[in-house]
């Protein structure tokens, strides 16, 4: 008897730590990821539409001529303080002139967003910085956000 009653401890125990590990903030966050990548709190980009998002796989950057952006992107953090990952970064590089070209795609870029401001619509980054790989040399690209209206 005293077996059985032992039996039944455990496996509640068990069912019970089950239940806590599923439900706690050590878990998973239904997405495949672990919950300390949750976004609650964490600073934003704004759209070109004046939306706010968080984790955009693609963001158009240059809002007047799209002409650099962010394309099939990998995000390994995100917070309140900066937002890390790989893209593969588009950029028109505007040879022989805008019109005549094509964007080019810049593969297995890092991309980084950092220096949060305070807004309206709560904490938006505003630099981003992009370090992608053309012809065999390292470039680096950096747009800031600052002064831009829509952060107001």
């Amino acid at each position: 008897m005293l077996s059985l009653f032992v039996a039944v401890i455990v496996t509640v125990g068990v069912a019970s730590g089950i239940a806590f590990a599923a439900t706690s903030s050590g878990g998973n966050n239904g997405h495949g990821s672990p919950a300390a990548l949750a976004v609650s709190a964490d600073a934003k980009v704004l759209t070109c539409q004046n939306s706010d998002v968080v984790r955009p796989r693609t963001f158009i950057v240059t809002c007047a001529d799209a002409y650099t952006q962010l394309t099939d992107t990998h995000w390994t953090r995100w917070t309140s303080a900066s937002a890390v990952g790989t893209t593969t970064f588009a950029m028109n590089l505007c040879k022989p002139y805008c019109a005549a070209s094509k964007m080019s795609y810049f593969p297995r870029s890092t991309v980084r967003f950092s220096l949060p401001v305070s807004t309206k619509r709560g904490r938006v980054f505003s630099l981003l910085v992009v370090h992608y790989v053309s012809d065999g040399q390292s470039h680096e690209f950096r747009f800031s956000f600052k002064g831009d209206p829509s952060l107001n």
